[in-house]
């Protein structure tokens, strides 16, 4: 019991320290189309290095590009558009005036690589590009950005329509359809080590962009280190737990306060996971975000169950309807989280963080649990209907849940 508290606890403060370890700043300038910055705190300090930017947006988009700068003209833009293959295709263009931006092939065109988490993911619902610039401080035409900036200009453009599908970078784009811009604090968007801040447990290189001396390519989604929600552990085993040692203890101030930790766990979990949305860009988009945010709410109601069932039994020393509506109540919850675990995985799949070892791990650990569940809620049936059952064993078991 006191293992299983401990390992969700330190993978929740895990969770916590990985989140913190990168502040990115971003920006969603229209619905479902963002962009994220994050410079090295090395970057920074010397106004030159690597930069790291983030363009997401969904599949019915023809392409999204992010630039540099207040205005096209003289831009450092760098597009992105599906290569038909699952991934996306970066491509590095200088802005114009009145035509559409070309592939810069300068010796000062950006370099860029595309990192791990990049590709088509959720589900082929989006495109996304995680990137590494190793120049974007400067570029032609007298462009410059301060890295330690506290309003850094950008801008971004975007056109719905069918997917490019090509590696091309100078391939034709068509007009956008609309435009957008803001100022990035750059101060505010440090990350501590130079490497990918955009997904968890990262490792530079993961896509197969054509490295910092190239400028730009295509690159593998992931590479099996997308999102890692590590907030799971505070939501998925203890409160089930609590819920199975209620009549192995038969005491229910212990099982009041193992829960009422477990509520708190709850929270903390719920909290990480926000973040974790907010970081991904996915917010309320997904069913597993919606549906885990409906069960939360819904836990609420569970505690104030718990005690009404106390103070009836402890009234009348026997089960009343509001025992059993608290009693099935929590394991309609248990089930629904359960579900909405599953569907955390899939959702961590679908963004590159895991494979079917994932799948299996979650699988076993429910069925244990569940499989348990069951075993000690068959024995505390059977002993009762033996007949054994006098006033304190009846209270013993009159908060099993």
């Amino acid at each position: 019991m006191f293992s299983l508290r401990r390992s969700a606890v330190l993978s929740a403060l895990a969770s916590y320290a990985a989140l913190t370890h990168a502040a990115t700043q971003q920006t969603c300038p229209t619905t479902d189309v963002c962009f994220a910055v994050g410079v090295p705190q090395a970057s920074a300090s010397s106004d030159s290095g690597n930069i790291y930017f983030q363009l997401s947006g969904p599949t019915t988009y023809s392409w999204i590009a992010l630039g540099t700068g207040t205005q096209m003209a003289d831009s450092n833009m760098f597009v992105m558009y599906q290569d038909g293959s699952g991934n996306v295709t970066i491509s590095p263009r200088q802005g114009t005036n009145h035509q559409m931006p070309v592939l810069d092939t300068s010796g000062t065109a950006a370099r860029l690589t595309l990192l791990a988490g990049s590709g088509v993911v959720d589900g082929g619902k989006t495109m996304r590009a995680n990137i590494a610039c190793a120049n974007c401080n400067a570029w032609a035409n007298g462009g410059a950005m301060q890295l330690s900036s506290t309003s850094a200009p950008w801008i971004a453009a975007w056109k719905a329509g069918d997917s490019l599908a090509t590696t091309d970078r100078d391939a034709s784009i068509s007009r956008h359809d609309d435009v957008g811009s803001w100022s990035f604090d750059l101060s505010q968007a440090t990350v501590s080590s130079d490497s990918n801040p955009f997904v968890n447990d990262q490792q530079n290189g993961g896509g197969s962009g054509s490295g910092f001396g190239g400028n730009g390519g295509s690159g593998a989604p992931g590479g099996g280190e997308g999102p890692r929600h590590h907030h799971g552990p505070g939501l998925c085993g203890p409160v089930p737990v609590g819920s199975i040692l209620m009549p192995v203890l038969g005491n229910w101030i212990g099982h009041a306060a193992f829960q009422f930790f477990n509520f708190v766990l709850m929270w903390v979990g719920f909290g990480l996971g926000y973040v974790l949305s907010q970081k991904n860009f996915i917010g309320f988009k997904e069913t597993h975000t919606t549906f885990g945010t409906v069960i939360v709410c819904l836990m609420v109601l569970q505690p104030i169950g718990g005690y009404l069932h106390h103070q009836y039994f402890v009234k009348h020393q026997t089960r009343g309807p509001v025992s059993h509506v608290h009693i099935w109540y929590g394991r309609a919850l248990m089930i629904l989280g359960v579900i909405n675990g599953g569907l955390g995985i899939e959702l961590v799949r679908n963004n590159g963080g895991g494979g079917t070892g994932l799948i299996v791990a979650y699988s076993v650990v429910a069925g244990v649990i569940g499989l348990l569940y069951i075993a000690v809620k068959s024995f505390t049936s059977f002993r009762k209907r033996r007949g054994g059952a006098g006033p304190g064993a009846r209270k013993e078991m009159s908060n099993a849940s």
